[in-house]
């Protein structure tokens, strides 16, 4: 639509490249306002060649061609004439595939071949052309298709192919013009000059076993991209004036020497043989059968000695078939003895050496390259007292989604995956895949589940067997090393030894739901993060070298071979480790921080920020005996990445004791986060200095010990404040949000806390109150301590008092006093949601159950736990109505006895005894409320209780309704205890003293649990209609209903899907940047007629991957102007709204209006920064009317456009100037008309050749100054 905007996102890991097109496949006007390209640059184009090569061997050599056009001066000869104004024209669709041909009048070696296309216009032509290569007899030595256009210029590389003859052959039957056409490479017959060759030193063993011309080898990647290994062809081996080199072809990438690594040689690149005279390969087929190769199978063969040795083994691997791979042993238990060594393993259609319920058998030095899958893997977690040694892997591409099948993990394709620890890993390379390099998903599967040895096995407790000298780098996604996401609960005790992990775009270690692991010596360097601690727990470092940008980095980007990107981050503290499994980093040395980086975790240590949950800081990690290499301090040590960047919450009470002052580099004492009163109150701060932009203070000559009160959350969702006294000062604790939804879980709320020793006998006292600043009591309140601190004068147990409020009458009379429909009513479902409705004017609300719930629902509220204390001897009245429901609504009989029956338990714990209340309740089928009114003494034995509940629980499988409950003190006697009275118990009761200092309450948003892995934060107090902001796109659109007018706000506009296909849909993007809680949908038909084709309809929820997270059918018509709301169950966490006809139904799909309702939330930022890259840059179109030149759409104004000719096909595109990392295309059509124009356009990424990497549709019209994403 005019002046409407259009963005396409390219969410791939490997969406790089350096020019942006966008075309049409038909005949029209191609006009833009404005394009921008989102994404970061990755590296500096190398000025020049590494190695000098040949002239062009085509120069002026004969040529001819199969017709020339009109005979006009388009003759062949004028693609050798060296000058590319001049062109070569064939006829034009005249029945054949039109190609020309040279004779390089002698036998070369050809290294590559550039062609230039015709200039003036019309170079679309040029595409999809096969070369074909002929030795000086005219017989066919080799062919090479390609696919795609070639722009003004393109090079190919070829595989030293001897040849004398080369013939182009066009795609298709339209003319073939050529520009240029040159070929560069060596006479064949006298030798390669040795100038012209590149030297590799590999030492005189290797050299002599590789020394074959024309052996092939490959060099593996020494920048962070995964796929940068690639083959080199052994020309020569100069024994004599250089014993253990070998002359090769030149080199088509600069590569990493040892001598060029400054005292790291492990960041050369590895090198290896690929030829074997052994091979095994594959047939090769065509078409659907193209990735179908060879498979090698031991199958079912117990006590036998099994080996293969020295084998290439080339397009193995079936994709898709499950169990169909290159080297596999398959269910054969026990085989010690039996051996894979010293194989290749070259492009795998799928995975490359897999070990399934098989044990005892040694892969060893074997060599993995350009595979797509896992590679070395263990299949199914049955597989134990297998050796790993000395293998490498490069280039390990990922797998289609659900290839084999729906529950594999190779879309993010590891070298090693390991399922089960009870298996060796020594020496072995992970040099580069897209996913991790090494990859811990411990999970044990069938069939290898069901042998007799893993019965009741679980791999993620099973002990680590020999893990050492293994290194990974180039990995192109999460980490070197991760245990993410099952997570590995090892044993006290496990040792990682001499890990190295460099120069991988995430971390070098991901460590996920991880415990006990020991990592001794090894390097960590040039990551994205040095270790990501995800909730490991008791994670050590121990004397092991950490790099944030190494001398060898900035060598790569003096050279101009990788981007300056900041990737230099240190060691982290995960924030909600738990107390007493904190990290320890002990004997480590640190150096390359203090680089100039920013944006990110670019420190030594840093706290991080994943999933921070509850919003505390509750392990105190051990940090001693470390070195920094001339580190000042504020790139040592930085906490505002958890505070100010948490996408759950932000971090409080940051406390990190310096053992030994090593870390500050002064003397012992605290790093301690800024602005928390909570601790800075209760010591004297003159002595600290602010740590620079690290959002913490360093403190000498104190002692903290770190506390959690752990409260009841549902009533810290009305703004209860906590406050700490020492009798001289006050000081609010503040709460943050809790984890899950804070309305109606059981879990409890975190209050942070770190104190030194109280003064003698005055301890410290912790009161609360609630929204209005009253004396309350949440529920129940709770103190841990964090083990003791190293140095003398932490907080104790029994120097922190709480203290109960007054329990009167009139704020003891009714206990659910705090409920406020229908925003937050106080009961809790385990781990499942709740709803609030009504009913005959009074709130009702009903428990929802999820796919993963237990088999019964279990209903609880807390309760002021000082009101019972308070008034023993006094009694209670319990009151309620309850209904019982079947999955399917239906309400449900129970006898009142029996454990169909709910059951109402009221409990009050913690004090001398005890004292729990049961009872059934009988249920009605009819609808009637069941009611329930008990009267409930309250006895002596209660004394010094911290805690009271209400549980409703016991009906299994079934769904509960409340309505109109709670719980009121009878008036009566006076308590039989005063406050003064209360027996003390630690932490002491004691009667309030309202707090001199408390915290305004802050308006809080609550939103509802999700599945998905989700650290987004809310962004809005209230749901609003997000798809008012969102990209509304059709499968048709037909007589102007375009997809944009359902969420225009305009309930008389309709889009209208056209008329002839089962299934019609229309979808809208929530947008880009958000992931969305969602509470409903409502759906409003068309008012002016023809309603009753809305009927047979889907109304679903999809994720950012379009997969279903939610769904409802409705079966009717809707009818001219009705409207259908759907309520989305609660934690549905979605990015896109889809209304469907279902797959039967054939008709047309008309909506007046979609909206969605629910709160957007913020995507964390992306791990470097993003940037709008087009603006400004060079842009070039097919071409160019009525003076709108194709720089028009990258001048940053959106009033100017771009307007092609009206000719067929028309395209636009930008050069970034350097390959980048794209995000996504935002397209701002023209404003002032003609906005229909813009559909079905294609935008493509092109890379530096302009190869076609990735693309995204645009189907429907994008309107008048619209803006397509």
């Amino acid at each position: 639509g005019n002046g409407k905007i259009v963005q396409k996102v390219f969410n791939e890991a490997d969406s790089e490249a350096r020019y942006v097109e966008v075309s049409f496949n038909r005949n029209d006007c191609l006009h833009m306002a404005e394009v921008q390209v989102y994404g970061y640059h990755l590296m500096a184009k190398p000025t020049s060649s590494p190695t000098p090569i040949p002239s062009n061997l085509a120069l002026e050599k004969p040529a001819t061609q199969s017709s020339t056009y009109n005979n006009i001066n388009g003759v062949a000869s004028k693609a050798v004439d060296g000058n590319y104004n001049s062109f070569t024209h064939t006829d034009c669709w005249k029945g054949i595939n039109q190609w020309w041909r040279v004779d390089l009048e002698d036998v070369y070696t050809i290294a590559t071949i550039t062609v230039g296309n015709r200039l003036d216009c019309c170079g679309g032509r040029f595409h999809d052309a096969t070369f074909y290569f002929y030795d000086e007899n005219d017989v066919e030595v080799y062919v090479m298709p390609t696919s795609g256009g070639i722009g003004k210029k393109k090079s190919f590389s070829v595989d030293f192919v001897s040849a004398q003859y080369i013939k182009v052959v066009l795609g298709d039957k339209d003319c073939l013009q050529i520009g240029e056409f040159e070929v560069y490479g060596w006479i064949a017959t006298g030798g390669i000059p040795l100038e012209h060759m590149d030297k590799l030193h590999v030492g005189l063993e290797a050299a002599n076993c590789w020394k074959s011309p024309g052996s092939r080898i490959m060099l593996t990647s020494d920048t962070y991209s995964w796929s940068d290994s690639h083959v080199e062809v052994v020309a020569d081996v100069n024994s004599e004036s250089d014993p253990g080199t070998l002359a090769v072809f030149p080199l088509t990438k600069k590569k990493s020497a040892v001598n060029e690594t400054f005292g790291y040689p492990d960041f050369a690149v590895e090198v290896a043989l690929l030829d074997r005279s052994l091979i095994i390969e594959g047939a090769k087929d065509d078409g659907e059968f193209a990735t179908l190769g060879g498979h090698f199978m031991v199958l079912h063969t117990p006590h036998v000695h099994q080996h293969l040795e020295g084998a290439l083994l080339q397009n193995m691997g079936q994709q898709g078939i499950l169990g169909k791979y290159p080297l596999h042993f398959h269910m054969s238990e026990c085989v010690h003895g039996s051996t894979l060594s010293k194989n290749v393993i070259w492009k795998s259609n799928q995975r490359c050496i897999v070990i399934h319920g098989s044990h005892n058998v040694t892969v060893s030095e074997n060599v993995a390259f350009d595979s797509q899958g896992h590679c070395f893997m263990l299949e199914d977690g049955g597989e134990w007292d297998n050796v790993f040694y000395k293998n490498l892997g490069a280039k390990i591409a990922r797998l289609p989604k659900g290839v084999p099948r729906e529950e594999e993990s190779d879309f993010f394709p590891s070298v090693f995956w390991i399922t089960n620890p009870r298996n060796e890993f020594i020496g072995n390379v992970a040099a580069g895949s897209q996913g991790p390099g090494f990859w811990f998903e411990l999970k044990l599967r069938a069939p290898a589940s069901e042998l007799s040895d893993n019965i009741d096995i679980n791999p993620k407790v099973l002990p680590q067997k020999t893990f050492r000298d293994n290194a990974a780098h180039s990995s192109g996604f999460r980490a070197g090393f991760t245990t993410y996401e099952t997570g590995y609960q090892a044993p006290p005790g496990t040792v990682w030894e001499n890990i190295k992990a460099y120069k991988n775009n995430g971390a070098g270690l991901f460590q996920h739901g991880t415990t006990n692991i020991d990592f001794q010596g090894g390097l960590l360097a040039d990551n994205g993060q040095a270790a990501h601690n995800f909730g490991h727990d008791n994670a050590i470092y121990d004397g092991t070298e950490v790099i944030g940008r190494s001398e060898h980095m900035q060598f790569l980007i003096d050279q101009g071979r990788i981007g300056t990107h900041c990737k230099a981050g240190g060691l982290s503290l995960q924030p909600n480790e738990g107390m007493g499994r904190g990290t320890t980093i002990r004997n480590t040395s640190f150096k390359g921080f203090d680089n100039g980086c920013s944006g990110g975790p670019k420190y030594a240590i840093h706290v991080g920020n994943d999933q921070v949950r509850n919003g505390v800081f509750d392990a105190s990690p051990t940090i001693f005996n470390n070195s920094f290499a001339d580190e000042p301090i504020s790139s040592r040590i930085n906490a505002c990445w958890a505070i100010h960047n948490s996408g759950d919450n932000f971090v409080r009470t940051v406390v990190i004791e310096d053992v030994d002052g090593s870390l500050s580099g002064t003397s012992p004492g605290f790093f301690v986060q800024v602005e928390q009163p909570a601790v800075t109150s209760f010591f004297d701060t003159t002595s600290c200095t602010e740590v620079e932009n690290g959002c913490l203070f360093f403190c000498e000559k104190i002692c903290l010990r770190l506390g959690i009160v752990s409260i009841s959350q549902d009533l810290t969702t009305r703004k209860f404040q906590m406050h700490i006294s020492d009798g001289n000062n006050t000081a609010p604790v503040n709460r943050g949000k809790i984890w899950f939804d804070e309305k109606q879980n059981h879990l409890s709320a975190p209050m942070p806390l770190a104190l030194p020793a109280a003064e003698t006998g005055s301890p410290y006292q912790i009161t609360f109150t609630d929204a209005n600043g009253e004396p309350a009591w949440p529920g129940y309140a709770r103190l841990n301590l964090e083990r003791a601190p190293s140095c003398t004068g932490g907080v104790s147990a029994g120097e922190i008092e709480f203290v109960m409020p007054e329990a009167t009458f009139d704020r003891c009379q009714h206990l659910f006093k705090y409920d406020d429909y229908p925003d937050i009513h106080g009961w809790q479902n385990f781990f499942a949601g709740l709803k609030v409705s009504e009913d005959a004017g009074k709130y009702v609300i009903s428990t929802l159950r999820r796919k993963h719930d237990r088999g019964h629902v279990n209903l609880s509220r807390n309760l002021d736990t000082s009101c019972f204390v308070g008034n023993i001897g006094r009694t209670f009245h319990v009151f309620g109505k309850i209904r019982m429901q079947d999955s399917l609504g239906n309400d449900v009989a129970s006898d009142g006895t029996s454990n169909d029956s709910p059951k109402i338990t009221f409990s009050i714990t913690g004090g001398q005894s005890d004292f729990v209340k049961t009872w059934n309740v009988a249920t009605f089928s009819d609808g009637t409320w069941a009611k329930i009114s008990r009267e409930i003494i309250i006895p002596s034995t209660i004394e010094g209780a911290n805690r009271a509940q209400l549980i409703i629980d016991k009906a299994e499988k079934m769904e509960f309704l409340i309505t109109e409950w709670g719980m009121d003190l009878i008036a009566s006697e006076a308590p039989t205890l005063k406050p003064s009275d209360y027996p003390s118990f630690s932490p002491t009761l004691r009667p309030t003293l309202k707090p001199t200092a408390s915290l305004e309450p802050t308006k809080t948003v609550t939103l509802q649990p999700t599945d998905q892995p989700v650290t987004a934060a809310p962004v809005l107090a209230s749901p609003t209609n997000l798809a008012l902001n969102g990209l509304a796109s059709a499968d048709s659109e037909c007589w102007n209903g375009f997809a944009y007018k359902i969420i225009d706000g305009n309930d008389s506009s309709i889009n209208h899907n056209c008329c002839n296909k089962l299934g019609a849909w229309v979808i809208v993007d929530l947008g880009l940047d958000t992931l969305n809680y969602i509470e409903k949908i409502v759906v409003k038909n068309r008012k002016d007629c023809c309603g009753g084709r809305l009927k047979k309809f889907h109304v679903e929820l999809l994720d950012a991957e379009k997969n279903v997270v939610y769904t409802q059918f409705h079966s009717g018509h809707v009818g001219n102007g009705g409207v259908r709301k759907f309520v989305v169950d609660d934690g549905t966490v979605a990015r896109f709204a889809r209304v469907r006809h279902d797959d039967s139904y054939k008709d047309c799909l008309h909506i007046a209006e979609l909206e969605v309702w629910g709160y957007p939330t913020e995507v964390p930022a992306s791990p470097e920064p993003i940037i709008e890259m087009a603006t400004g840059m060079e842009a070039t179109a097919s071409s160019e009317a009525y003076n709108t030149l194709a720089s028009k759409s990258v001048d940053g104004d959106i009033d100017t456009i771009h307007h092609s000719k009206c000719n067929e096909n028309p395209w636009w595109r930008v050069d970034l100037g350097v390959m980048s990392f794209i995000r996504d295309v935002k397209i701002t059509n023209r404003r002032n008309c003609c906005g229909g124009r813009l559909k079905q356009a294609t935008v493509k990424l092109l890379d530096e050749d302009l190869n076609l990497v990735d693309s995204r549709y645009i189907e429907g019209s994008v309107g008048n100054g619209k803006i397509v994403q």
